[in-house]
């Protein structure tokens, strides 16, 4: 195999989608906190807009994870015809099998992710604000 990913590409395809939806949930947290708190100065911001643009830029931020994992699985996915390649010590740097499996793991961790990331998208900004359970 001549392609060798770059370690960057390998992590961003395995945890894109993961941190996105960290980021995400975090931010909107921050909102409800900054809206909700009784403050002597409450901020007044468009908590349901902020919600629904972090949650379009975690999608496209899963959605780009997703695509460099199935990219990256099609190009390993082959493994079994380097293996004896890759078993003399003549592979790549990062071994092929490893990117194969970290790609699949990419594939099922951003699916889940991005799942999470459209439910909270769509169920947050239809939830009332500042309300006590």
């Amino acid at each position: 195999m001549s392609y060798r990913p770059r370690s960057a590409l390998v992590w961003f395809a395995v945890g894109g989608g993961a941190v996105a939806w960290a980021l995400q949930f975090v931010a909107g947290l921050a909102f409800s906190f900054a809206q909700c708190n009784q403050p002597v100065t409450r901020w007044r911001l468009s908590v349901h807009a902020w919600q629904a643009a972090v949650a379009a830029g975690g999608l496209v931020i899963g959605l780009l994870s997703m695509g460099a994992s199935v990219w990256l699985f099609r190009r390993t996915y082959r493994v079994g015809d380097m293996f004896e390649e890759e078993r003399a010590g003549g592979g790549s740097a990062p071994p092929t099998g490893r990117v194969m499996f970290l790609a699949i793991v990419g594939i099922t961790v951003n699916f889940l992710s991005l799942a999470i990331i459209v439910m909270d998208g769509i169920g947050a900004p239809l939830l009332r604000l500042c309300q006590q359970s």
